[in-house]
């Protein structure tokens, strides 16, 4: 709830509007007036509402017909309306409550009962707007490719969406420690130690679960962050788990390819190179210069490519360390 609530007061008499802004400005409220239901559905759409108190009887845009308007749209559909009435007003009671209307004041108002009834209004409707905001936050992570677990200062995960269950092949993340579900089921990149150390804020590792007969195997890039609040206490950790299997599987392709060309390649150049030494230490007999110079040439080609297959055994075995 804002410092300061914005209340909407519409009512087609001055004086019953002048009377409310007496008993609520004083108390910390901001007041916006309508005198009348077109006016009053004018000043909702150019300002973020937090109450109406609106009149039922008014000419032309009756306050049934603006609170009828207002739950059918979605942008206010939340908004909570007090209905303002006189006390016999009973079949305007009942057709308020069916159109949604959050509670009643009655004309003529009583300044103890109106303040009572704006304080817990406001309160509730700033409860259910963090409710909605919560279902709204959770159905798009819910949508999310990427696992996401929040856990406790101490690894214990209070939530999670749907693709780290799917991660962590379970139906129930909650009250279980993640780290320790890691390490038993998973060839982690790191070390418990190093992933449970606070003093980093960001880590990033990567989980590897192994091809059996009921899976395939799993390659997740996970990173953990650390959420602190102004005082710098740690609230919670959020681990992020993001499938990089195909990715991961592209390059191991690529590795072993590599290295089947680069082993492949070392024994004819061997062979090569051996025969060029002895060539050029004249075992096959004296050459003559332009002989020598070719072969000179060939040695220098094939020593090259020994060095070329060499590089890509070092760069397969290197890159092979990552996964």
């Amino acid at each position: 709830m804002k410092s300061q609530p914005l209340i909407l007061v519409v009512d087609d008499q001055l004086q019953n509007i002048e009377l409310l802004e007496a008993h609520l400005i004083p108390q910390g409220y901001a007041v916006v007036k309508a005198s009348s239901g077109k006016e009053a559905l004018e000043k909702i759409s150019g300002n973020q509402i937090d109450l109406v108190l609106l009149d039922i009887m008014m000419p032309g845009i009756s306050g049934l017909e603006v609170l009828e308007k207002l739950r059918k749209d979605n942008k206010t559909r939340l908004i909570p309306v007090v209905m303002v009435t006189a006390l016999r007003e009973d079949e305007d009671k009942i057709k308020a409550l069916e159109a949604g209307c959050d509670d009643f004041i009655s004309k003529p108002f009583d300044k103890v009962e109106l303040l009572a009834r704006v304080k817990s209004i406001l309160k509730i409707s700033d409860y259910l707007r963090q409710l909605e905001e919560k279902e709204k936050f959770k159905e798009v992570v819910d949508k999310a490719s990427d696992g996401i677990a929040i856990c406790s200062p101490d690894y214990i995960i209070k939530d999670g969406n749907a693709a780290v269950l799917k991660y962590l092949n379970i139906t129930e993340a909650k009250n279980s420690n993640l780290v320790e579900m890691l390490f038993k089921d998973y060839a982690v990149s790191i070390n418990k130690e190093a992933l449970m150390d606070l003093t980093v804020a960001h880590k990033t590792f990567d989980l590897v679960r192994q091809k059996s007969e009921t899976a395939e195997a799993l390659y997740l890039e996970v990173t953990r962050d650390l959420v602190k609040n102004s005082s710098g206490e740690l609230l919670s950790i959020v681990f992020i788990l993001r499938d990089v299997s195909a990715a991961r599987t592209e390059e191991r392709i690529k590795q072993d390819t590599l290295t089947f060309i680069a082993h492949k390649l070392r024994t004819p150049l061997g062979v090569i190179s051996g025969h060029m030494a002895l060539l050029q230490g004249g075992t096959y007999g004296q050459l003559n210069a332009e002989q020598k110079e070719a072969v000179d040439d060939v040695s220098k080609q094939s020593a090259l490519l020994v060095l070329i297959a060499e590089e890509l055994l070092g760069l397969t075995i290197a890159g092979g360390h990552s996964l």
